[in-house]
């Protein structure tokens, strides 16, 4: 056991003294959220774009500013009641918003009327300037960048055109950008608020009487009986569906954990056999302790991870939850309050340690056959497909954690870690949970067994990627070499 324990204590130092481990504690982070944040700081970070529309009248034009303001007016919303807005509901705040709006107020002016604080609204990414000519034919030479328009910015591209015939004939969308068509979604969006305009003028009908359909239809109540079990109902609220959340963030966490640290075991193993540590190690700890004890260096280095991680993720949630609305401030406490529910936290504690040592050893075993990183490209490609598989099924769980695609994947050792984190908190049967660890637990001890004897294989008898029938000889429990020990 002491043995173990100084293995373990050799690896664990090893890596947490090396610079790389610290580069990539503190960067990791970083490069998640950037990944997390790319697609809303590209959005912000695109250029203004400007257009110009010919038309005889003003009718369109008025409406396609009314959809350019689209952005602003949820940014708006969002800072009223982000739970609403994200929910899709009204508020009070948010009626008396969209009230000042109709009335003519600007985004600011409504904002103000319904009782918010003046917020940095987003930049339009589309700005309608003058149509320096009446026709496609003069407009060219702008649609092609010869030419550049006057804007507030100075002389600026034309980005695109929008010809509306008079003769009611289709909307012409000129531009020579093929990839960008959020101008030409947003055209499409004006015109039919217009088609709904005109069929309701002749009908006689206002058009305001779909507003006030639309503010008369009555809201639909989530609920949901009575989680301690007594009479009546409650309220579904955020607090309801923290635990959907957390479980979500546990299962992708034990999954970037276990993807980021079994790379330790697989080039630890590598090098210590390509550079004969083995011979040396061999001759002072026997080879179940020496298996162990580097198993037990990367799980303390997991563990070293998840306690910096958390630490720095409540560090910021802290400093930062003064500046956060109330509503978000809540589901953020929330969903942290919800981590430390039993019903969640046990199962994922006990899926984190068996998963760990069920792709830790098949790591090992795989970096014991192989003397260069070459060569053990050529075994890990399956491991990995295996590895990714569950990350692709999370994006089903996260819409039905109860499909029956999840409930069977579930009873898959390899996917159980993750996937059974996902389905704690729709409350599956007691007896399938215990089923699914147990039958989990069953398979990390069989593979943990198999991965010892392609260890033993690897390192003490010498056999390589070369050599797949003597490491399968080695397998057989009759075989009288593989029973050896060091």
């Amino acid at each position: 056991m002491f043995s173990t324990y100084l293995v373990a204590r050799r690896d664990y130092l090893g890596y947490v003294t090396a610079w790389g481990f610290w580069l990539g504690l503190l960067f990791t982070p970083v490069i998640i959220g950037i990944f997390m944040f790319a697609p809303m700081l590209a959005q912000n970070s695109a250029p203004t774009r400007y257009f110009a529309v010919i038309e005889s009248g003003d009718e369109f034009t008025k409406a396609l500013q009314t959809e350019l303001q689209s952005i602003q007016v949820t940014a708006a919303r969002a800072s009223l009641d982000l739970v609403a807005t994200a929910q899709g509901s009204s508020s009070d705040k948010i009626d008396l918003f969209d009230a000042a709006l109709e009335n003519g107020a600007s985004v600011q002016e409504a904002l103000a009327a319904a009782g918010g604080s003046q917020i940095p609204l987003p930049l339009p990414d589309f700005v309608m300037v003058p149509a320096p000519a009446s026709s496609i034919e003069a407009l060219q030479p702008y649609l092609s960048g010869q030419r550049l328009v006057d804007t507030p910015k100075g002389a600026q591209p034309l980005f695109a055109v929008l010809n509306v015939p008079a003769d009611g004939s289709a909307i012409q969308y000129w531009s020579e950008n093929l990839q960008i068509r959020d101008l030409r979604d947003l055209a499409r969006r004006a015109e039919r608020r217009l088609a709904e305009e005109r069929v309701f003028a002749e009908a006689g009908v206002s058009s305001r009487l779909l507003k006030d359909a639309q503010r008369a239809q009555r809201p639909i109540e989530e609920l949901r009986l009575r989680a301690d079990g007594g009479e009546g109902t409650a309220t579904i609220t955020i607090e309801d569906r923290a635990p959907f959340f957390m479980s979500i963030m546990m299962a992708f966490m034990l999954w970037f954990l276990i993807f980021s640290v079994v790379n330790y075991l697989l080039m630890g193993t590598i090098e210590e056999r390509s550079n004969k540590i083995f011979d040396s190690l061999l001759t002072s700890v026997k080879l179940p302790n020496l298996l162990a004890g580097k198993l037990l260096a990367v799980l303390a280095l997991a563990l070293t991870l998840m306690a910096f991680w958390g630490v720095g993720s409540s560090i910021l949630v802290m400093i930062g939850q003064e500046r956060l609305p109330a509503e978000f401030a809540s589901g953020i406490g929330a969903v942290l309050v919800a981590a430390a529910n039993p019903a969640l936290f046990i199962p994922a504690i006990l899926s984190f340690v068996l998963g760990y040592l069920m792709y830790g050893s098949l790591f090992l075993a795989l970096g014991s056959l192989c003397d260069t990183i070459q060569e053990a490209q050529t075994l890990m490609t399956p491991l990995i497909v295996m590895l990714m598989a569950p990350l692709f099924m999370l994006a089903f769980a996260i819409n039905d954690a109860e499909s029956a695609l999840i409930q069977t994947m579930a009873w898959v050792p390899f996917f159980t870690p993750f996937l059974l984190i996902l389905r704690m908190p729709t409350e599956p049967p007691l007896w399938e949970v215990l089923a699914q660890l147990g039958l989990m637990a069953f398979a990390t001890v069989v593979i943990l067994w198999l991965a010892t004897r392609v260890y033993r294989a690897g390192a003490v008898h010498g056999s390589s990627v070369n050599d797949v029938g003597k490491v399968f000889k080695a397998l057989l429990p009759g075989n009288k070499s593989a029973r050896q020990e060091p």
